[in-house]
């Protein structure tokens, strides 16, 4: 009887897991896969910002997981895990208890609102296509309810836009947001004085995406200075209401539309017993990608709590998560063949992050560099890593509409 090989999220290290492991294993015809995932599809998160501003259509970010894993799949279970019992090797799921031989877990992570006071209630995050939807239909509302308001005070604050959050999320939302109020709205919503239209990126720390060197981040300032954004360092969130960013230097923000990009949290707690967690609520993950005591069970992903180098976790990011999906995989097929297992290192291939329209920030170690090449490398680094190439060419019709015509601004 084939073995089954159970694979838990179908983002990218669940993806990268399955497609480098039935490489290996599918002449043999030992083993069956079996996927779980709340949606059946698999999601672009890098790009949900630019759905979220109308750039691309969200089929273009999307595609069925049962395209992708079209192969040896016994079963796709479209549901959530609820639990995970190690010691039986069963998960349960709203569709039943699932039995497993080896289990991958790639679930991805949570909103990290870190105890600030109404951030749950009071804020927009992007985290599916849902919200992405959510944000852009609250963006287009505030317009249109402020063309309606004789208020002052009020238009201003349906026309201020806070970002909480100066990682690579919040600024590339920033960006993507900047282009679509002061050049599409601009031009639909002419009733409006674009002098009250205000956009606030603020982070708690001293610099723009921290994970950069400092010569990146400055570019991302000035970047986002040109296209009218008023970053805010060190400015953190000490309660956010319907009406108000509340800072805890005293300041406060009146906006009705806050978005949250701040961090994620592990979504491990409740699933799993405590003892596999680490202090953080990841799990506890040798360098092999194996959980600790349970050698068939391998993490992949932002569930990872593997360090990397000096006592660090690997990035929780696409790229990382694809890696550690990749070894995850030839670890297993190792284990299957009683042959040794190799350590997962992390090894950044660089960092690309657009900040609106035909402008990028790049980095490759210590190299830095600015503007529409790297704009347009990122942008084709992206197209190869989708699954479809149906999916591509969409993408590029997409994009190349949107050279000579504007992005689409409907409410969805």
């Amino acid at each position: 009887m084939p073995k089954k090989i159970l694979i838990l999220g179908g983002g990218f290290g669940g993806v990268r897991f399955y497609k480098t492991l039935h490489d290996l294993t599918h002449d043999s015809g030992d083993y069956l896969f079996q996927v779980v995932n709340r949606w059946n599809y698999f999601l672009f998160y890098p790009m949900l910002h630019e759905v979220a501003t109308g750039s691309v259509d969200r089929s273009h970010i999307t595609q069925p997981l049962r395209e992708i894993m079209n192969c040896c799949l016994e079963t796709f279970y479209h549901t959530d895990a609820e639990h995970i019992d190690f010691k039986n090797k069963q998960v349960k799921t709203a569709q039943g208890m699932l039995i497993y031989d080896f289990l991958c877990v790639g679930l991805g992570a949570t909103g990290n609102f870190f105890g600030v006071k109404g951030a749950a209630e009071h804020t927009l995050q992007l985290k599916d296509i849902a919200s992405a939807i959510a944000l852009r239909n609250t963006i287009i509302a505030r317009f249109e309810a402020a063309t309606k308001s004789a208020d002052a005070d009020e238009r201003k604050k349906l026309l201020h836009f806070v970002i909480v959050g100066g990682g690579s999320t919040g600024v590339e939302l920033a960006g993507q947001l900047a282009d679509v109020v002061f050049h599409e709205f601009k031009n639909l919503y002419q009733e409006i004085d674009y002098h009250e239209v205000k956009i606030t990126l603020i982070q708690g720390g001293d610099r723009l995406i921290p994970q950069c060197v400092l010569p990146a981040c400055k570019m991302a300032v000035v970047r986002l200075a040109q296209q009218g954004v008023a970053v805010q360092l060190n400015a953190v969130a000490k309660e956010i209401t319907a009406s108000a960013v509340y800072l805890a230097d005293g300041n406060i923000l009146k906006t009705k539309t806050v978005m949250w990009t701040a961090g994620v949290a592990s979504p491990l707690r409740g699933m799993v017993d405590d003892e596999y967690l680490n202090e953080s609520g990841y799990f506890k993950t040798r360098d092999t990608l194996q959980l600790v005591g349970h050698d068939e069970v391998f993490i992949a992903g932002d569930n990872a709590g593997v360090e990397n180098g000096k006592g660090t976790r690997a990035p929780q990011t696409a790229q990382a998560a694809v890696g550690e999906g990749h070894v995850a995989a030839l670890n297993c097929f190792a284990l299957m063949s009683n042959k040794p297992l190799k350590p997962f290192s992390f090894k950044s291939k660089g960092d690309i992050m657009p900040i609106g329209d035909w402008y990028a920030v790049a980095q490759f170690g210590s190299f830095v560099f600015g503007g529409r090449f790297a704009w347009w490398l990122r942008r084709t680094i992206f197209l190869t890593e989708m699954w479809s190439w149906m999916n591509r060419l969409k993408i590029v019709a997409d994009w190349t509409l949107n050279i000579f015509m504007p992005r689409d601004t409907s409410q969805l």
